[in-house]
Protein backbone atom coordinates (compact mmCIF):
# COMPACT_ATOMS: atom_id res chain seq x y z
CA UNK A 1 0.00 0.00 0.00
CA UNK A 2 1.28 3.49 -0.91
CA UNK A 3 2.64 5.56 1.99
CA UNK A 4 -0.21 8.45 1.39
CA UNK A 5 -2.75 5.93 1.56
CA UNK A 6 -1.60 4.17 4.43
CA UNK A 7 -1.59 7.73 6.21
CA UNK A 8 -5.22 8.46 4.84
CA UNK A 9 -6.38 4.63 6.02
CA UNK A 10 -4.95 5.66 9.49
CA UNK A 11 -6.58 9.01 9.40
CA UNK A 12 -9.94 7.54 8.68
CA UNK A 13 -9.44 5.11 11.84
CA UNK A 14 -9.15 7.59 14.11
CA UNK A 15 -11.93 10.29 12.90
CA UNK A 16 -14.03 7.44 12.08
CA UNK A 17 -13.41 6.24 15.88
CA UNK A 18 -14.22 10.05 17.17
CA UNK A 19 -17.43 10.34 15.19
CA UNK A 20 -18.90 7.03 16.00
CA UNK A 21 -18.20 7.86 19.70
CA UNK A 22 -20.30 11.18 19.48
CA UNK A 23 -22.64 10.10 17.07
CA UNK A 24 -23.26 6.89 19.72
CA UNK A 25 -23.49 10.30 22.57
CA UNK A 26 -25.61 12.44 20.56
CA UNK A 27 -28.60 9.37 19.97
CA UNK A 28 -28.32 7.82 23.37
CA UNK A 29 -26.83 10.27 25.67
CA UNK A 30 -29.80 10.55 27.36
CA UNK A 31 -30.32 6.88 28.32
CA UNK A 32 -27.00 5.76 28.34
CA UNK A 33 -25.06 8.73 30.22
CA UNK A 34 -21.60 10.51 29.73
CA UNK A 35 -19.79 7.46 30.32
CA UNK A 36 -20.20 6.99 26.15
CA UNK A 37 -17.13 9.59 26.20
CA UNK A 38 -14.84 7.53 27.87
CA UNK A 39 -14.46 5.47 24.65
CA UNK A 40 -13.03 8.68 22.96
CA UNK A 41 -9.47 7.06 24.99
CA UNK A 42 -9.71 4.51 21.73
CA UNK A 43 -8.96 7.91 18.77
CA UNK A 44 -7.04 8.90 21.26
CA UNK A 45 -4.52 5.55 21.72
CA UNK A 46 -4.57 4.87 17.70
CA UNK A 47 -3.50 8.34 16.86
CA UNK A 48 -1.04 8.40 19.80
CA UNK A 49 0.30 5.02 18.70
CA UNK A 50 0.87 5.85 14.81
CA UNK A 51 2.25 9.66 15.08
CA UNK A 52 3.67 10.25 18.62
CA UNK A 53 3.36 12.84 21.73
CA UNK A 54 1.70 16.02 19.36
CA UNK A 55 -0.60 13.75 17.76
CA UNK A 56 -1.84 12.58 20.95
CA UNK A 57 -1.84 15.79 22.55
CA UNK A 58 -4.23 17.68 19.52
CA UNK A 59 -6.40 14.09 19.77
CA UNK A 60 -6.85 14.63 23.51
CA UNK A 61 -7.69 18.39 23.15
CA UNK A 62 -10.07 17.09 20.17
CA UNK A 63 -12.12 14.72 22.37
CA UNK A 64 -12.02 17.47 24.74
CA UNK A 65 -14.24 19.59 22.56
CA UNK A 66 -16.32 16.70 21.49
CA UNK A 67 -17.09 16.45 24.84
CA UNK A 68 -18.45 20.00 25.24
CA UNK A 69 -20.06 19.84 22.26
CA UNK A 70 -21.64 16.60 23.40
CA UNK A 71 -23.01 18.63 26.74
CA UNK A 72 -25.04 21.37 24.67
CA UNK A 73 -26.61 18.20 23.48
CA UNK A 74 -27.27 16.42 26.44
CA UNK A 75 -26.42 18.24 29.71
CA UNK A 76 -24.14 16.36 31.88
CA UNK A 77 -24.53 16.36 35.05
CA UNK A 78 -21.57 17.13 37.64
CA UNK A 79 -19.88 18.40 34.56
CA UNK A 80 -16.92 19.61 35.69
CA UNK A 81 -15.85 16.28 37.56
CA UNK A 82 -16.61 15.02 34.75
CA UNK A 83 -14.33 16.82 32.58
CA UNK A 84 -11.82 16.55 34.89
CA UNK A 85 -11.84 12.60 35.32
CA UNK A 86 -12.15 12.59 31.69
CA UNK A 87 -8.89 14.55 31.25
CA UNK A 88 -6.61 12.49 33.65
CA UNK A 89 -8.06 9.57 31.33
CA UNK A 90 -7.46 10.20 28.30
CA UNK A 91 -3.95 12.08 29.31
CA UNK A 92 -3.31 8.99 30.59
CA UNK A 93 -4.18 6.96 27.54
CA UNK A 94 -1.91 9.16 25.36
CA UNK A 95 1.04 9.13 28.31
CA UNK A 96 1.34 5.36 28.16
CA UNK A 97 0.69 4.79 24.56
CA UNK A 98 3.65 6.99 23.64
CA UNK A 99 5.62 5.25 26.74
CA UNK A 100 4.88 1.99 25.28
CA UNK A 101 5.51 3.30 21.55
CA UNK A 102 9.01 4.63 22.94
CA UNK A 103 9.79 1.01 24.82
CA UNK A 104 8.92 -0.81 21.25
CA UNK A 105 11.39 1.47 19.24
CA UNK A 106 13.96 0.63 21.66
CA UNK A 107 13.63 -2.65 21.62
CA UNK A 108 13.20 -2.77 17.77
CA UNK A 109 16.61 -0.70 17.52
CA UNK A 110 18.68 -2.73 20.03
CA UNK A 111 17.24 -6.02 17.92
CA UNK A 112 18.26 -4.30 14.86
CA UNK A 113 21.50 -3.69 16.42
CA UNK A 114 21.80 -7.33 17.84
CA UNK A 115 21.47 -8.77 14.51
CA UNK A 116 24.15 -6.45 13.09
CA UNK A 117 26.23 -7.65 15.85
CA UNK A 118 25.24 -11.28 15.31
CA UNK A 119 26.13 -11.60 11.54
CA UNK A 120 29.74 -9.56 12.08
CA UNK A 121 30.22 -12.65 14.88
CA UNK A 122 29.21 -15.65 13.12
CA UNK A 123 29.06 -14.63 9.23
CA UNK A 124 27.01 -17.48 7.16
CA UNK A 125 29.39 -17.12 4.42
CA UNK A 126 32.96 -18.28 5.05
CA UNK A 127 36.00 -17.22 2.94
CA UNK A 128 37.39 -19.76 0.60
CA UNK A 129 40.25 -21.05 2.52
CA UNK A 130 43.40 -22.53 0.95
CA UNK A 131 42.67 -26.57 0.89
CA UNK A 132 40.93 -26.84 3.87
CA UNK A 133 37.10 -27.73 3.95
CA UNK A 134 35.57 -25.46 7.06
CA UNK A 135 31.75 -25.05 7.90
CA UNK A 136 30.10 -23.16 11.09
CA UNK A 137 27.21 -23.45 13.45
CA UNK A 138 26.18 -21.46 15.46
CA UNK A 139 23.08 -20.98 18.19
CA UNK A 140 22.49 -17.51 19.99
CA UNK A 141 21.10 -18.04 23.58
CA UNK A 142 17.60 -17.62 24.78
CA UNK A 143 19.41 -14.11 26.23
CA UNK A 144 19.46 -12.96 22.13
CA UNK A 145 23.15 -13.23 22.37
CA UNK A 146 26.05 -13.76 24.18
CA UNK A 147 29.99 -13.60 22.96
CA UNK A 148 30.63 -16.42 20.76
CA UNK A 149 32.27 -15.68 17.76
CA UNK A 150 34.31 -17.57 15.20
CA UNK A 151 36.94 -15.88 12.44
CA UNK A 152 38.18 -17.97 9.41
CA UNK A 153 40.27 -16.38 7.25
CA UNK A 154 43.61 -16.55 4.92
CA UNK A 155 46.79 -16.30 6.52
CA UNK A 156 49.57 -13.84 4.95
CA UNK A 157 51.77 -17.12 4.47
CA UNK A 158 49.19 -18.83 2.71
CA UNK A 159 47.91 -20.51 5.90
CA UNK A 160 44.30 -21.20 7.00
CA UNK A 161 43.60 -19.55 10.22
CA UNK A 162 40.51 -20.56 12.11
CA UNK A 163 40.23 -18.85 15.80
CA UNK A 164 36.79 -19.13 18.03
CA UNK A 165 36.13 -17.29 21.28
CA UNK A 166 33.61 -16.79 24.12
CA UNK A 167 33.78 -13.50 26.25
CA UNK A 168 32.76 -13.84 29.68
CA UNK A 169 29.45 -12.72 30.53
CA UNK A 170 26.15 -12.57 28.71
CA UNK A 171 23.78 -9.88 26.31
CA UNK A 172 24.54 -7.41 24.64
CA UNK A 173 27.51 -6.14 26.53
CA UNK A 174 29.25 -9.11 25.88
CA UNK A 175 28.16 -9.25 22.26
CA UNK A 176 30.15 -5.61 21.44
CA UNK A 177 33.34 -6.83 23.43
CA UNK A 178 32.86 -9.75 21.12
CA UNK A 179 32.76 -7.58 18.15
CA UNK A 180 35.69 -5.84 19.44
CA UNK A 181 38.08 -8.41 19.97
CA UNK A 182 36.64 -10.41 16.71
CA UNK A 183 37.86 -7.40 14.74
CA UNK A 184 41.20 -7.01 16.32
CA UNK A 185 42.06 -10.70 15.67
CA UNK A 186 41.32 -10.14 11.87
CA UNK A 187 43.47 -6.84 11.67
CA UNK A 188 46.45 -8.76 13.52
CA UNK A 189 45.41 -11.78 11.19
CA UNK A 190 46.48 -9.61 7.98
CA UNK A 191 50.52 -9.80 9.48
CA UNK A 192 50.87 -12.81 11.17
CA UNK A 193 49.78 -16.37 10.86
CA UNK A 194 51.36 -17.15 14.69
CA UNK A 195 48.57 -18.41 16.56
CA UNK A 196 50.62 -17.82 19.68
CA UNK A 197 51.23 -14.33 19.02
CA UNK A 198 48.02 -13.58 18.02
CA UNK A 199 45.99 -14.47 20.86
CA UNK A 200 48.90 -12.29 22.64
CA UNK A 201 48.55 -8.86 20.68
CA UNK A 202 44.40 -9.72 21.50
CA UNK A 203 45.75 -9.84 25.05
CA UNK A 204 47.14 -6.30 24.69
CA UNK A 205 44.30 -5.06 22.84
CA UNK A 206 42.12 -5.97 25.63
CA UNK A 207 43.66 -4.86 28.53
CA UNK A 208 44.19 -1.61 27.37
CA UNK A 209 40.70 -0.59 26.85
CA UNK A 210 39.30 1.58 29.45
CA UNK A 211 37.27 -0.34 31.27
CA UNK A 212 39.43 -3.96 30.36
CA UNK A 213 39.98 -4.59 34.23
CA UNK A 214 36.44 -7.13 33.91
CA UNK A 215 36.74 -8.09 30.57
CA UNK A 216 38.03 -11.50 30.46
CA UNK A 217 37.63 -13.83 26.52
CA UNK A 218 38.68 -17.26 26.11
CA UNK A 219 40.03 -18.28 22.81
CA UNK A 220 41.76 -20.83 20.62
CA UNK A 221 43.28 -19.94 17.69
CA UNK A 222 44.75 -22.90 14.78
CA UNK A 223 47.08 -22.64 11.88
CA UNK A 224 46.51 -24.96 8.84
CA UNK A 225 48.94 -25.79 6.12
CA UNK A 226 47.01 -28.05 3.36
CA UNK A 227 50.47 -29.67 2.41
CA UNK A 228 51.10 -29.81 5.92
CA UNK A 229 50.13 -33.12 8.43
CA UNK A 230 50.38 -30.71 11.41
CA UNK A 231 48.22 -28.23 13.07
CA UNK A 232 49.39 -25.18 14.71
CA UNK A 233 47.85 -24.23 17.40
CA UNK A 234 47.71 -22.23 20.62
CA UNK A 235 44.80 -21.84 23.42
CA UNK A 236 43.83 -19.04 25.93
CA UNK A 237 41.30 -20.29 28.46
CA UNK A 238 39.39 -22.45 26.46
CA UNK A 239 38.27 -25.80 25.77
CA UNK A 240 40.91 -27.62 23.58
CA UNK A 241 39.65 -28.88 19.87
CA UNK A 242 38.79 -32.14 18.81
CA UNK A 243 40.41 -34.79 16.79
CA UNK A 244 38.01 -35.58 14.66
CA UNK A 245 39.36 -39.28 13.92
CA UNK A 246 38.86 -40.32 18.11
CA UNK A 247 37.06 -37.19 19.35
CA UNK A 248 40.04 -36.71 21.68
CA UNK A 249 41.24 -33.67 22.85
CA UNK A 250 44.11 -32.29 21.20
CA UNK A 251 47.36 -31.93 24.21
CA UNK A 252 48.77 -28.34 24.68
CA UNK A 253 51.73 -27.45 25.64
CA UNK A 254 52.13 -25.20 28.45
CA UNK A 255 49.78 -23.25 30.59
CA UNK A 256 46.68 -21.31 29.25
CA UNK A 257 45.06 -18.19 30.70
CA UNK A 258 42.05 -16.19 29.79
CA UNK A 259 42.44 -13.19 27.62
CA UNK A 260 42.64 -9.96 29.30
CA UNK A 261 43.30 -11.87 32.58
CA UNK A 262 46.89 -10.60 32.84
CA UNK A 263 48.57 -7.72 31.02
CA UNK A 264 52.26 -10.28 30.69
CA UNK A 265 50.15 -13.30 28.74
CA UNK A 266 52.91 -15.89 27.72
CA UNK A 267 52.01 -18.47 25.68
CA UNK A 268 53.19 -21.47 23.45
CA UNK A 269 52.19 -22.91 19.90
CA UNK A 270 51.64 -26.88 20.21
CA UNK A 271 51.71 -28.61 16.89
CA UNK A 272 49.90 -31.71 16.43
CA UNK A 273 50.12 -34.43 14.00
CA UNK A 274 47.09 -35.08 11.69
CA UNK A 275 46.29 -38.12 9.49
CA UNK A 276 45.01 -38.15 6.14
CA UNK A 277 42.12 -36.54 6.31
CA UNK A 278 41.92 -36.17 10.03
CA UNK A 279 40.31 -32.84 11.28
CA UNK A 280 39.60 -31.07 14.10
CA UNK A 281 35.87 -29.81 16.17
CA UNK A 282 36.45 -26.60 18.06
CA UNK A 283 33.52 -25.41 19.92
CA UNK A 284 32.56 -23.43 23.05
CA UNK A 285 31.28 -24.47 26.08
CA UNK A 286 27.48 -23.42 25.15
CA UNK A 287 27.87 -27.04 23.54
CA UNK A 288 28.42 -28.97 26.53
CA UNK A 289 26.53 -27.19 29.21
CA UNK A 290 22.57 -27.82 27.35
CA UNK A 291 20.47 -29.86 29.59
CA UNK A 292 18.09 -32.20 29.88
CA UNK A 293 16.44 -31.96 33.20
CA UNK A 294 19.52 -31.87 36.40
CA UNK A 295 21.60 -33.12 33.60
CA UNK A 296 24.53 -31.60 31.49
CA UNK A 297 25.22 -33.00 28.04
CA UNK A 298 29.08 -32.56 29.21
CA UNK A 299 31.80 -33.51 26.40
CA UNK A 300 31.21 -37.04 27.05
CA UNK A 301 27.79 -36.48 25.86
CA UNK A 302 28.81 -34.25 22.63
CA UNK A 303 31.39 -36.57 21.55
CA UNK A 304 28.76 -39.48 21.72
CA UNK A 305 26.55 -37.21 19.88
CA UNK A 306 28.76 -36.08 16.80
CA UNK A 307 30.65 -39.31 16.72
CA UNK A 308 28.15 -40.72 13.99
CA UNK A 309 28.87 -37.33 12.13
CA UNK A 310 32.76 -37.25 11.59
CA UNK A 311 33.33 -38.98 8.47
CA UNK A 312 30.77 -36.68 6.70
CA UNK A 313 31.98 -33.23 4.86
CA UNK A 314 32.37 -30.27 7.23
CA UNK A 315 28.94 -28.71 6.48
CA UNK A 316 27.10 -31.61 6.81
CA UNK A 317 28.84 -32.27 10.03
CA UNK A 318 28.19 -29.43 11.81
CA UNK A 319 24.38 -29.56 10.37
CA UNK A 320 23.97 -32.43 12.03
CA UNK A 321 25.59 -31.83 15.46
CA UNK A 322 23.79 -28.91 15.76
CA UNK A 323 20.67 -30.21 14.79
CA UNK A 324 21.81 -33.46 17.43
CA UNK A 325 22.37 -31.14 20.26
CA UNK A 326 19.21 -29.09 19.88
CA UNK A 327 17.05 -32.20 20.07
CA UNK A 328 18.88 -33.79 22.83
CA UNK A 329 18.28 -30.68 25.45
CA UNK A 330 14.72 -30.20 26.61
CA UNK A 331 14.46 -26.52 27.19
CA UNK A 332 16.08 -23.07 25.69
CA UNK A 333 19.79 -22.98 25.27
CA UNK A 334 20.89 -20.47 28.26
CA UNK A 335 24.71 -20.26 25.94
CA UNK A 336 25.70 -19.66 22.63
CA UNK A 337 26.48 -22.79 20.75
CA UNK A 338 29.27 -22.44 18.09
CA UNK A 339 30.49 -25.26 16.39
CA UNK A 340 33.51 -25.18 13.80
CA UNK A 341 34.92 -28.22 11.46
CA UNK A 342 37.70 -28.27 9.87
CA UNK A 343 38.91 -30.83 7.26
CA UNK A 344 41.61 -31.31 4.34
CA UNK A 345 39.26 -30.91 1.05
Amino acid sequence: MPRSEFTATRIAWVGGTALAVFVFWALTGGSTGASVSFFYALPVGLGTWWWGRRAGAVLVVGAFALYLVGDTIHSVNYFWSGLVVRGVAFVAVAALTVAARERITVLEHSAEELDAIRAALTPATLPKLHGIDAAAAFVPSELGLSGDFYLLTNGPDGSTLAIVGDVVGHGPAAARLATFIRARFAAFAASTADPAELLMLANGALVDRPAGADELVSAVCLRFHADQPTVSWAIAGHPPPLRLSDLEELQRDGETFLLGATRELSLANTATALDGDDGVLVYTDGATDVRRGSSFLGLDGLTRLISPLTSLPATEMVTGAERAILSWTDRPIRDDLCLVVLKPE
